[in-house]
């Protein structure tokens, strides 16, 4: 009898946990095993394209970014300098520099949000070269994972090919604004122009004679 008591006993033990380990959640109160959404912002200075990669941005989270930047003189990743980064709300923030960059062109600050509400994400980047101040306004802290996956919804893979920066600074590309204008496609070739069919007629002359036109400006194709 002793021995069906023990082994209940641990049965119902094991059961608790399982339970509890369903239910398990991280230390912002969200599920255990959720992925957090991930952001990406391109803009464009006179100087310098930044395409930046982050988690959103969860109060109590440490927040790491993948910040790419490129020269637009010469298309090439900013090799040397360091970057700052700021998250700032009434004047208020956090900040976090690295001195150099973590592979050729990204730079890899992180921040850790303690507060929700809405800030202004702002790049700041020295070289040897040059400066440059990136902003990014409205962008938003969560108060928890499940409150992120909510706004932003899940990763899904949608079937998009990806083109990574570190292979565009491996050719010739460059990437620009989108804005609104006309398209036109010039093809260079050579030719002979001819007259369509059907605009040309032909007239059998019934006697000799002279045929006199009295237009001053007459020209191959006029109508007569």
């Amino acid at each position: 009898m002793k021995y069906i008591i023990i082994v209940l006993a641990f049965l119902a033990m094991s059961c608790n946990n399982q339970a509890e380990d369903a239910h398990a959640h991280n230390e912002d109160g969200s599920h255990v095993g959720e992925e957090i959404p991930r952001l990406s912002h391109t803009i464009w200075t006179d100087k310098t394209e930044l395409f930046v990669e982050f988690p959103a941005l969860i109060v109590g989270n440490g927040s790491k970014f993948a910040a790419h930047f490129t020269v637009l003189d010469n298309h090439q990743p900013v090799r040397e300098g360091s970057v700052t980064v700021s998250l700032i709300k009434d004047g208020k923030g956090i900040r976090n520099m690295v001195d150099a960059p973590s592979s050729p062109g990204i730079f890899s600050p992180a921040i850790q949000p303690k507060e929700a509400g809405n800030y202004q994400l702002v790049f700041e980047l020295t070289t040897p070269e040059y400066s440059d101040k990136i902003s990014i306004n409205d962008v938003v802290v969560y108060a928890s994972t499940d409150e992120a996956i909510e706004a932003l919804g899940k990763e899904e893979d949608d079937g998009s090919i990806s083109f990574l920066k570190e292979q565009a600074w491996k050719i010739d590309f460059q990437t620009a604004p989108v804005v609104s204008g006309k398209i036109y496609d010039v093809i260079n070739t050579s030719g002979v122009w001819m007259p369509s069919p059907g605009s040309t007629k032909s007239l059998a002359a019934k006697s000799n004679g002279v045929v006199d036109f009295k237009v001053n400006n007459l020209t191959e194709g006029t109508a007569v």
